[in-house]
């Protein structure tokens, strides 16, 4: 099996785990354990890339869960206004995004201001992790646009995006794990050759 074969199964395998799962938290607790494992195989590789990555995926996912888990973030009650909650929620998960674009698309010179590490580069893979905000900040979008049109106008039936959120949020993670695993491959690779 190539290479290339075995990282794709192993994404497609991470997204339906993922939506076995269907559970934010539990996705979550799994999800960290392999950001950690990542950061962690980047210290022992001394490869400061895959390290920062992983810690600023690891803060993003932080950041998320701590505000909507903990009740930072109030989610609502049944007796409250569905358009005001779901703006709220959506609109905070889109600033989030944001930040991840702008921490993503800044990684070398956020990671030189943190490290003096010569091996800081851009890596192949820097250019794909923000995309991957990018689409989960247009999901948030159009969230918000079927959340105004849905609790705002009455259109109760318009439910497309709300029916997916969960699968394509999912996915993003498991395509954000498979792009940091597919770096550790390759590291790893690379070092047996050298």
């Amino acid at each position: 099996m190539k290479m290339v074969h075995l990282i794709l199964v192993s994404v497609i395998a991470l997204i339906a785990f993922y939506l076995q799962i269907d559970d934010p938290q539990v996705v979550f607790h799994v999800y960290l354990p392999v950001l950690a494992f990542c950061f962690i195989f980047g210290l022992l590789q001394k490869e400061p890339n895959i390290c920062h990555i992983s810690i600023m995926l690891a803060v993003v996912a932080l950041t998320e869960y701590s505000l909507f888990s903990t009740g930072l973030i109030d989610l609502g009650s049944p007796d409250d206004d569905y358009l005001i909650v779901g703006t709220k929620i959506f609109g905070i998960q889109l600033l989030i995004n944001l930040f991840a674009i702008a921490l993503f698309i800044f990684r070398v010179q956020i990671s030189r201001f943190f490290s003096s590490s010569s091996k800081i580069v851009l890596t192949d893979f820097d250019g794909l992790f923000h995309w991957l905000f990018i689409v989960a900040g247009i999901m948030n979008v159009l969230a918000l646009i079927e959340n105004a049109l849905r609790n705002g106008l009455g259109w109760l039936s318009l439910t497309l995006i709300y029916d997916i959120y969960t699968f394509v949020g999912s996915a993003i993670m498991a395509l954000t794990c498979g792009l940091l695993l597919t770096m550790l491959i390759l590291q790893a690779k690379n070092k047996q050759l050298t």
